[in-house]
């Protein structure tokens, strides 16, 4: 992959030289500051595709910083931002690290306790996992589809149960779209989001809603845990339709042997009138990581079925096998492959990913 030495030289580099964190803080000791910076530096190369305009290569960078700004134990302003590309690539035009934007993805007040939370600002609704935690470099991408993120918006989380029962965790909230100069984006610019640019929960009032519930299933099986999602989404400006989704999955991590430990994902999503439209898309995700201390490997698969009223169904399909090590440094490196199907176009890629993570704190 191009330059792909030089950047793991470099990222071992500021491993070994950068003090990751302050000296620690005591428990009292408010307020301060807390968060960390995940760092990904990937390189996809799209080798061959029915779509030729499909082929090329792709050297690009996403960083995640979450800050944590903490007044008390319970109360604090949570945000996350996010430096990544904010464009589609040219066709056929190989990019480095080129088209990246820097955004507020989120901003909230919090207010948290071991049993209950209450926020409120700009956040990301719970709804589905797979687009979070699916396996792999490329497990995650046809599930972002039905991610909620950058809504401005209200909610709360209570937590049930104890060590013999299992945790389990209801979240609710209610939100509309961004249309704030937060939806812009710094260095590229990604335009500002307006009420008039539509799209489901572009409606700048809390028509919206999200309820997930999350738990821990290790009295059945230990280290089994489950998610169950809803979304009702109003549709907006040139979107008739309310967007009604459910998630339903279950994943885990066993241990199967000395220093061996097995991450298996499935997740089933349908969405009736996707996107506000008279289409109703469903989502199937399987898959599986394999770590063995530093090592691992991770398959996997989701098929998305879109059924648009009044039109035959059409089939989608993007399976994934990926595999890396991770250094004693907190150096990561992963390398994949991913065979997509989407509209009646079929494509192959190969990539390598880069990842580390920079914890920080301050007075």
């Amino acid at each position: 992959m191009p330059r792909f030495s030089a950047i793991a030289t470099t990222l071992t580099a500021l491993a070994a030289t950068t003090c990751l964190t302050a000296p620690a803080l005591a428990e009292d000791s408010f307020p301060h500051i807390e968060g960390e910076i995940p760092i990904e530096i990937q390189n996809d190369y799209t080798y061959d595709s029915d779509d030729r305009d499909a082929e090329l290569n792709d050297l690009y960078t996403k960083i995640e910083p979450a800050v944590s700004v903490r007044f008390t134990e319970e109360f604090s302003i949570e945000a996350g931002l996010v430096l990544e590309p904010v464009l589609d690539p040219d066709p056929r035009d190989d990019r480095f690290f080129e088209d990246e934007g820097l955004f507020v993805e989120t901003l909230f007040l919090q207010y948290a306790t071991d049993s209950f939370s209450l926020f409120g600002g700009k956040i990301n609704p719970a709804f589905g996992v797979a687009w979070d935690i699916a396996p792999g470099i490329y497990g995650t991408d046809l599930a972002e589809d039905y991610e909620l993120t950058e809504r401005i918006g209200l909610g709360g989380s209570v937590t049930l149960g104890n060590d013999e029962t299992g945790l389990h965790t209801i979240t609710a909230s209610t939100f509309f779209a961004d249309t704030s100069f937060l939806s812009e984006s710094l260095i590229t610019e990604r335009p500002r989001n307006r009420k008039s640019s539509g799209g489901v929960s572009n409606t700048e009032d809390f028509s919206s809603f999200a309820v997930a519930l999350d738990g821990d299933l290790g009295i059945v099986v230990p280290g089994l845990a489950y998610h169950l999602g809803f979304e009702s989404q109003e549709g907006g400006t040139g979107n008739p339709e309310d967007e009604f989704g459910i998630a339903a999955a279950l994943y885990g991590e066993f241990e199967i042997g000395e220093d061996t430990v097995l991450g298996p994902v499935v997740e089933y999503v349908h969405q009736s009138d996707a996107g506000g439209i008279a289409e109703d898309r469903d989502y199937i995700t399987l898959g599986a990581a394999l770590v063995h201390g530093p090592w691992n490997i991770a398959v996997s698969d989701t098929i998305r079925t879109i059924d648009p009223a009044g039109a035959g169904d059409v089939d989608d399909n993007q399976f994934q096998v990926s595999g890396g090590y991770a250094f004693d440094n907190g150096l990561a490196l992963d390398i994949g492959y991913k065979h997509t199907e989407e509209s009646n176009s079929d494509s192959n890629t190969v990539g390598a990913l880069l990842t580390y993570t920079l914890p920080f704190s301050a007075p």
